[in-house]
């Protein structure tokens, strides 16, 4: 087992909805083939990859959605020959077929759904619950933004990698990757498994690259000011940091603000595969207090079984896990905007997040936990060893151990909750997806403390990567 004290670091086919427009041809999708190459495949084996773009304001941007994540794909693209052959040299006997493609949710076939008041395609960001010509309760039903994001996804996955492309990884940013993981787990309005979008049997996977994954509504995030997030998007100033200077619509500031996919992006992790990318830096102006890339909190980028666990500062003087890796130090639009500084440097971060995962190793989390000392640890002093995790997933092997933890020092002179140092955590190998840990107060010799810890081990596939569990054709 590997120790890493990380402190960031079959589907029914079908379309749903009523009297869709004819689908309109797609641009060919970029294709990079390798010469021939496994143990368990033989033949060719397909990886298709669909870039998905964030929310859009202005109605120009919405029409050239496509644009976003070009230069991502275009690195990507650049990469893979190196990858392929490396990975066709490892298993004879198998030809990668690598294929990638953009999503435009703006353009894409709509449903037979809109408000009466709303009928444009590019619209769809402001269908709020309760407009009228709909009977909605919820983000989520149809006539709905949530709704049309999902159902729109499914139609650009149809559109550009049509019957017969399977092993599709969804490759998405900011709104796009909740879509990506609600339709990979069949999210409607009753939750996970509510609704067949008709596509989840040839979903492979989703990257999310500083992901919208949770709801941003909760009283978890604190927004800068007096106000909820709803309403400061709907009634306030056009919100920034999203990478546009128009207003964002107010069916999306319910769908951002009210709606979770962190038990999608929860169910595509156990039941396919997800690397979650998140980040954190000083950009200004940013919505809310503690760490975030602008628009996002750090911990609203990647759910509880993502692999990769930090730590955040949390309200009440305090701190709490975030979870997702840390692929650097990047404003929210970074990575689709070569004007934002750090644009470079968060494209082949990402790429190379990216390409490891997907050829080399794509790990998961086998089981999560946490715990809180007994009694307070006094300095020089150490917790009991704590025993975790269980058996590796049928398939799986062990990789790793995380633990992250938070110190307490309570009331108002003594100091502020902090996260634990990674040299005060021992970390024990373990074997078949186990280990165990240790705490040593290292840092205050006046007083005790009581300790949070939050854990993951982690395991992977026997031949390690994703490309390695992909059917060949």
């Amino acid at each position: 087992m590997r120790i890493r004290p990380w402190l960031s670091m079959v589907g029914v086919v079908g379309v749903v909805g009523c009297g869709s427009p004819e689908v309109e041809q797609a641009p060919a999708p970029h294709e990079v083939r390798g010469g021939a190459a496994a143990l368990v495949q033989q033949g060719t084996v397909q990886l298709n990859l669909l870039y998905v773009h964030g929310v859009k304001g202005c109605a120009e941007h919405r029409q050239n959605a496509e644009g976003s994540l070009n230069e991502l794909q275009a690195a990507v693209d650049a990469a893979l020959p190196s990858y392929i052959a490396e990975y066709q040299a490892s298993h004879p006997g198998v030809t990668v077929v690598a294929r990638s493609a953009h999503a435009n949710l703006y353009t894409a076939p709509a449903s037979s759904y809109a408000p009466s008041d709303s009928t444009g395609p590019l619209n769809m960001d402001d269908w709020e619950v309760g407009d009228p010509g709909c009977t909605t309760t919820k983000q989520g039903d149809p006539c709905t933004t949530a709704y049309e994001w999902r159902y729109r996804l499914a139609q650009e996955l149809n559109r550009r990698f049509p019957a017969g492309a399977k092993n599709i990884v969804l490759v998405a940013h900011s709104s796009g990757a909740r879509a990506a993981f609600e339709v990979a787990a069949n999210v409607g309005p009753g939750g996970v498994g509510t609704q067949n979008w008709g596509v989840q049997g040839r979903i492979a996977g989703v990257v999310s690259v500083q992901g919208m994954v949770d709801s941003l509504g909760t009283s978890k995030y604190n927004v800068v000011g007096t106000t909820s997030f709803v309403t400061a998007c709907k009634y306030g100033d056009p919100i920034v940091g999203f990478g546009d200077s128009c207003a964002l619509g107010n069916g999306w500031c319910e769908y951002a603000g009210d709606v979770t996919a962190f038990p999608a992006a929860d169910w595509v992790v156990r039941n396919k595969r997800a690397l979650m990318l998140n980040s954190w830096a000083n950009c200004s102006p940013s919505l809310w207090t503690g760490y975030s890339d602008g628009p996002l909190p750090f911990d609203a980028q990647g759910s509880g079984l993502a692999v990769g666990t930090g730590m955040t500062p949390a309200a009440g003087q305090t701190w709490r896990p975030s979870h997702g890796v840390k692929y650097g130090s990047f404003c929210h639009s970074a990575i689709v905007d070569p004007g934002i500084s750090g644009h470079a440097q968060a494209v082949a971060a990402a790429r190379d997040r990216m390409l490891e995962w997907l050829f080399r190793s794509s790990p998961r989390v086998s089981e999560t936990g946490s715990l809180t000392t007994s009694t307070s640890i006094a300095y020089g002093t150490s917790t009991s060893t704590y025993g975790i995790g269980a058996a590796c997933p049928a398939g799986e092997t062990d990789e790793g151990l995380e633990v992250v933890g938070v110190c307490k020092h309570p009331g108002y002179f003594d100091g502020d909750d902090h996260a634990i140092a990674a040299g005060e955590l021992t970390l024990t190998n373990g074997a078949a997806c186990t280990g165990a840990f240790k705490w040593t107060q290292k840092h205050d010799s006046s007083n005790k403390h009581a300790a949070t810890f939050w854990w993951k081990t982690r395991s992977l596939p026997v031949d390690t990567s994703l490309l390695a569990t992909l059917p060949a054709n």
